[in-house]
């Protein structure tokens, strides 16, 4: 069994190690068919060290979700330096671009976040949650800074539409997902009018929101 790790950088080390083990088994298996001692197993630690780091699986996996989102606060930043946000059209363009890179590049952030209220914030310390939420905040600003420079859009335009943006993508994928049972049997009987295209439905929806919100 590998050991404990002791200093703040091994440790550090550990927790990115777990958070690549989660993520890497949650690509091909369900959330809840996934448990925290086959993830330890997989790195060879034991179940209690496992702990340590994350207190329960909700908190791993919302850790998990924290670091996708902050890929894309970076990849965000790069696109507005590669095009900066003059206009209110030009803000559109870019949540409408990037949205499209999380549909067919990030299915991993896609997943977690659709999961979000409904799973991983219910069995987490609430101080550890704040915590986490702080620390995203505080990055968020720090792009919508970028956002608001040239003066034609407001934090409270960014955050709004970014809010919306979460629900959309979270209530089109609930919509499209069905147990694998339910999606067999539908399948099976033709039911075509059961079935949805997330990708469709989130782009047509944020589209839809975007023109007709109003600065």
């Amino acid at each position: 069994m590998a050991k404990r790790a002791m200093t703040d950088e091994a440790k550090a080390l550990k927790v990115q190690a777990i958070l690549d083990q989660a993520a890497k088994m949650f690509i091909s298996t369900e959330y809840n068919q996934i448990k925290m001692s086959d993830i330890a197993k997989e790195m060879n630690v034991s179940k209690g060290i496992l702990f340590v780091y994350f207190n329960t699986k909700e908190a791993l996996f919302f850790s998990l979700l924290c670091r996708e989102y902050e890929k894309r606060l970076v990849r965000l930043t790069e696109l507005i330096s590669e095009t900066p946000v003059k206009s209110f059209g030009d803000f559109k363009r870019l949540i409408m671009t990037e949205l499209i890179e999380l549909v067919d590049q990030k299915p991993l952030y896609i997943r977690l976040e659709a999961m979000r209220s409904a799973v991983l914030e219910k069995n987490i310390d609430a101080e550890l949650l704040l915590k986490m939420k702080t620390d995203l905040y505080s990055k968020m600003m720090e792009m919508t800074s970028l956002l608001c420079k040239y003066g034609e859009l407001t934090k409270s335009d960014v955050m709004d539409i970014f809010h919306a943006q979460a629900s959309i993508i979270i209530g089109c994928k609930l919509s499209a997902s069905y147990p694998v049972e339910l999606t067999n049997l539908v399948e099976e009987k033709g039911l075509v009018g059961f079935t949805r295209d997330f990708r469709a439905d989130v782009l047509s929806t944020m589209q839809r929101y975007l023109d007709g919100y109003t600065t």
